[in-house]
């Protein structure tokens, strides 16, 4: 070839085989999708190959394309390791870890009092962003994923399971609520967690038949934002139980009912191969796994 090719498209295009998205690999980067598809093409072109094959939204690694990725991933490995090791000179390392907004704010924060004793030579560094952190891996030593657990090249550990319960303040738009069958629910504003499934698996379990208008409310993506708009008393929402607890136990959320119902989804710990061969990233998976057990 005529060309070499330069370190950092070997870079960007280890993150796009990764993720098998330029979009992402851009995001990891902070760079556009544009620039990273401008530098795997001049990749190609000092190489004399194709790398990907472009679909219409997403892109494949061709057989030769895999052959490089299992060539440089390695590579990039161990220069974070060394990285690792320069950093960790005087006695402390980072772990970053990804994880979604509920879960770091309800569930990891409460925590870090108990991290920072636990492993005082450890900075966690955590990331979050709307986009699933399976999807981000390449970024992060380890990361808290939400959902069935299959999640393709990834290493996968179940961490914590979760049940949903109907909750709401104290007062519902200004007015005392007082619900006494399952039913009475269906008489307050319904807020939902990305679609209906949950409110209707919960009804199903309690007995209560509901057809799709019944069912009528607002949708929230983010499940902080849902979860504020609980406390703020603008309707009944399913509570993730254990992220609402403290709610429930401080009278700021109202849980009507005992009946719980478990989603079907969980949250796992993901990592890619061998990341658990640095010892600060053991030592924050261990510890993750043992809070989730308490």
């Amino acid at each position: 070839m005529s060309n070499h090719p330069s370190l950092s498209g070997l870079r960007t295009f280890a993150l796009a085989a990764q993720t098998l998205s330029f979009k992402q690999a851009a995001d990891a980067l902070g760079l556009t999708p544009t620039a990273v598809s401008h530098q795997i093409k001049t990749l190609e072109r000092a190489l004399g190959t194709s790398l990907f094959e472009r679909k219409v939204r997403q892109v494949e690694l061709t057989a030769r394309g895999r052959e490089l990725a299992d060539a440089v991933a390695p590579a990039f490995s161990a220069i974070a390791d060394a990285v690792e090791r320069f950093s960790g000179a005087d006695g402390r390392h980072v772990v970053t870890l990804g994880a979604g907004p509920v879960f770091a704010s309800r569930w990891l924060v409460p925590r870090l009092d108990e991290f920072w004793q636990a492993l005082p030579d450890v900075d966690l560094r955590l990331h979050h962003s709307p986009l699933p952190v399976y999807q981000q891996l390449a970024q992060f030593d380890l990361a808290v994923a939400w959902g069935d657990g299959s999640w393709g090249d990834v290493q996968v550990d179940p961490l914590l399971r979760i049940e949903v319960t109907p909750v709401h303040a104290p007062q519902v738009q200004s007015r005392p609520v007082q619900l006494k069958a399952p039913r009475d629910v269906l008489s307050l504003p319904l807020l939902h967690q990305r679609n209906h499934t949950g409110w209707q698996q919960w009804l199903i379990e309690a007995g209560v038949e509901a057809d799709t208008d019944a069912l009528a409310g607002s949708i929230f993506e983010d499940a902080n934002v849902l979860l504020q708009a609980l406390l703020d008393g603008k309707g009944a929402g399913l509570g993730i139980l254990p992220f609402v607890a403290d709610d429930i136990a401080s009278g700021k959320l109202i849980q009507p009912w005992p009946l719980t119902v478990d989603p079907g989804d969980a949250y796992y710990l993901i990592y890619r191969p061998h990341a658990l061969d640095r010892e600060p990233v053991r030592k924050v998976c261990r510890w993750l796994q043992h809070q989730a057990k308490h």
